[in-house]
């Protein structure tokens, strides 16, 4: 199948004034089954952009429809963010699901980067939704430590502006007081952080029918991922799930400010599905 046979779909879901935008990239025929993008956060999902673009054409050629979301409050989407919660991100992945299987049925694949992927993971894990498999790219294990390195962004910014310094436990007491704060350009909520805290691998029994996919940016060909996604994927597997780990190499684009590539990411991905 050639580019020329993909369509692309934009729209917006939800109710007015809690509409999130969606992006659908399709193939003409009917789908061998849906799979839903589930993105980072802040940063990270405008940095993968491009690459998610890519590897969406190419589950379109495989005769896939793929949908990738911008959760409330980010993106092109309407709200803000401080205003955002992961019970009304869940709520975009499951309108999205429904949406999708009404109009053309067909089995359910979630997608997910980074943050994106443990929040996959967390909406296989609490909802009745069947989903046939999970792909997973480089994704977070621990909701403490992430928010713990967002903030220190923060604490960074502000030293380099001479700003009156704080401490992470200090942002994180003005958040639980009800403040807001900014982080590299971001808003945050006291709410949406303390549910990314929370996330948690407990509770993630048999989270699809098939596999989850887990692929893993590792430093040089051969390398074994580290200490913490070993932990994690074990205990996955611990929890009835059938984990398979497969390691690539490249620049870490989540982290980068130009646009690179990362073509063994995208050629492990798309032979999962082939």
């Amino acid at each position: 199948m050639s580019n020329s046979d993909i369509r692309l779909l934009p729209r917006f879901l939800g109710e007015e004034g809690q509409r999130f935008f969606t992006l659908q990239t399709r193939c003409r025929e009917q789908p061998r089954a849906h799979i839903v993008y589930v993105p980072p956060f802040g940063e990270e999902m405008n940095r993968c952009r491009a690459l998610v673009a890519e590897q969406a054409r190419a589950f379109a050629r495989a005769g896939y429809w793929c949908t990738a979301i911008d959760f409330y409050g980010s993106g092109d989407s309407e709200g803000e963010l401080r205003d955002a919660s992961l019970a009304v991100w869940q709520d975009n992945i499951r309108l999205t699901v429904e949406t999708l299987q009404r109009e053309a049925p067909a089995p359910i694949i979630l997608w997910g980067l980074r943050l994106g992927a443990f929040i996959a993971m967390d909406f296989a894990a609490k909802s009745s939704i069947d989903i046939q498999s999970i792909i997973l790219w480089q994704p977070v294990v621990s909701g403490e430590r992430y928010v713990t390195q967002i903030l220190r962004q923060r604490v960074a910014a502000l030293v380099g502006k001479d700003l009156a310094p704080e401490t992470t436990s200090q942002i994180r007491n003005k958040l639980a007081e009800g403040e807001c704060v900014e982080v590299s350009g971001y808003t945050l909520g006291g709410v949406l952080v303390q549910d990314i805290e929370n996330l948690s691998l407990a509770g993630m029994t048999a989270l699809c029918r098939d596999r989850i996919h887990w692929l893993e940016h590792v430093s040089e060909p051969g390398a074994a991922p580290g200490g913490a996604t070993i932990k994690a994927v074990e205990k996955l597997r611990g929890l009835q799930n059938d984990v398979a780990v497969h390691p690539f190499t490249g620049p870490q684009l989540w982290q980068l400010h130009k646009r690179d590539a990362l073509p063994e990411l995208l050629s492990i991905t798309s032979g999962l599905l082939a």
